[in-house]
């Protein structure tokens, strides 16, 4: 069994980048968008033979989604299909003709036109360069008509959106904290399809236009999954942390040389694709550490956990101190004077990235490797070493994954597992329950549903996601 991390959870992304149609006329603060260009890319990037085979860049297996392919495999040789095969090393082109679909409308022959000069990726252009073949896709396939079928699924897909997702709270929150660094003639828009699963994208459409093509959440596309606080609490992370994009952004750009001087992004960084972009790296891991403000304020019951959750994939995008980075902003914001806000903070956070950077260090587990060897039975055990000393926790959370697929979190404590921390913390050791139905298992340390993750002596989190394979003498 090949273990793979987008096996579990990753529903969210693994790129994130800060990146006229069924319009509704609306006064509202945000306007959500449900577009029949921007379907049409989305529908045409579900057919090709990439978007059946990744699952995660389509999203699948829903209702709407069987529809549209059942309708379509008719024309499943269209040769449209083939020329706009992206795949992620075309991500570039994947994300534009995808986003840049927007700018398009029908005109009265229903000949598709563009209405503005807007791209996704400026120098990109796939959907100008595959038109002729998009509008005998339209024509030959009917689109139009299918499109027309689905109105009531699309309004209530939005409705549901707009109802879950705090945009009014979240513009208000951002205006608050870093005031109006979008102007206040500019429209604040966002575009939804519920194919998109990755590659969420904040792009200004023209100068009086702001838009986020954004995730939108399985609650909201599903009747069948709930849409309570929980999962509104980690779903709105996707919008938060493009539409906060907006005001991080403004703010770091006027004091750049001061962020540069004082965060080190060769060290805070680790292979995200971020690097050598001005100070994108410092923005990613403000955003996102302002997300926990959010969550601490309309979601305080599920602010450590889904904070822990999106710290921990933030961690596997390369950005490895984000636990350590959100922390420390949220212990500055919870003891700030009243007037203050997060710009206010800018400095001092700033000044503790200085004085810490040089000591940070990202721990490891350096045995076992890959696998180890052990009997399996209620009393199996596990011994783990480190790369250096970590916290001496009485209790930690691993996830036991067998070979289909299938997880349980396990509580590793000291009365229940026999937990011994030795070697001056650099080794862990315990006992555990693996059932004899199986030949092998996966343990995983600090990912997703794990209530007590393993820190350093540091205070830096375990690499995210790391695993290792047991399997039965």
């Amino acid at each position: 069994m090949n273990f793979k991390l987008s096996t579990l959870i990753i529903v969210v992304s693994l790129l994130f980048f800060s990146c006229k149609k069924e319009t509704q006329q609306s006064k509202d603060i945000v306007q959500v968008e449900y577009p029949e260009t921007y379907e049409l890319s989305n529908i045409i990037l579900a057919l090709t033979e990439y978007g059946k085979k990744d699952k995660w860049e389509v999203r699948q297996n829903f209702d709407y989604y069987n529809k549209v392919q059942e309708y379509f495999k008719p024309f499943s040789n269209h040769p449209l299909l083939d020329s706009v095969n992206y795949s992620r090393k075309k991500w570039m082109e994947l994300l534009s003709f995808r986003s840049d679909a927007y700018a398009f409308s029908f005109d009265k022959n229903n000949q598709l036109k563009r209405d503005y000069e807007f791209y996704a990726n400026p120098g990109v252009a796939p959907f100008d360069k595959h038109l002729d073949l998009i509008n005998d896709f339209v024509k030959v396939t009917n689109f139009r008509s299918f499109y027309s079928q689905h109105k009531d699924y699309r309004n209530k897909m939005r409705k549901t959106y707009k109802k879950t997702q705090y945009l009014p709270e979240m513009k208000a929150f951002l205006e608050a904290e870093f005031g109006k660094q979008i102007a206040s003639d500019k429209a604040y828009k966002v575009i939804l399809s519920p194919f998109v699963y990755r590659m969420n994208c904040h792009r200004e459409i023209d100068s009086l236009t702001v838009a986020d093509f954004i995730t939108v959440p399985d609650y909201v596309v599903s009747d069948t999954i709930e849409a309570n606080a929980k999962n509104i609490a980690t779903s709105i992370h996707n919008l938060f942390t493009e539409m906060d994009h907006g005001y991080v952004n403004p703010t770091t750009k006027k004091i750049d040389s001061l962020i540069t001087q004082k965060f080190d992004e060769n060290i805070w960084n680790d292979k995200s694709g971020y690097e050598n972009s001005g100070n994108a790296v410092f923005n990613e891991y403000m955003t996102w550490a302002v997300y926990d403000i959010f969550l601490q304020k309309y979601f305080p019951e599920y602010t450590k956990q889904a904070g822990l959750n999106w710290s921990f994939q933030n961690d596997s995008r390369g950005f490895q101190y984000a636990q350590l980075f959100t922390q420390k902003l949220l212990e500055l914001y919870n003891n700030k004077k009243p007037n203050q806000t997060i710009v206010d903070l800018y400095p001092a956070m700033l000044d503790w990235t200085s004085s810490i950077q040089s000591q940070l260090s990202k721990p490891t587990v350096l045995t076992p490797k890959e696998q180890m060897n052990v009997s399996f039975s209620d009393k199996t055990p596990i011994r783990i070493t480190f790369s250096e000393a970590m916290k001496p926790v009485e209790e930690f959370s691993i996830i036991v994954q067998d070979t289909n697929g299938n997880q349980t979190v396990k509580e590793i404590t000291a009365s229940k597992n026999q937990l011994t921390w030795e070697k001056k913390n650099t080794e862990v050791s315990f006992i555990l329950e693996l059932p004899t139905t199986q030949n092998e298992y996966y343990l995983i340390l600090n990912w997703w549903k794990t209530k007590r993750p393993l820190y350093s002596e540091k205070e830096a989190l375990l690499k995210s996601g790391t695993y290792f394979k047991v399997s039965n003498k």
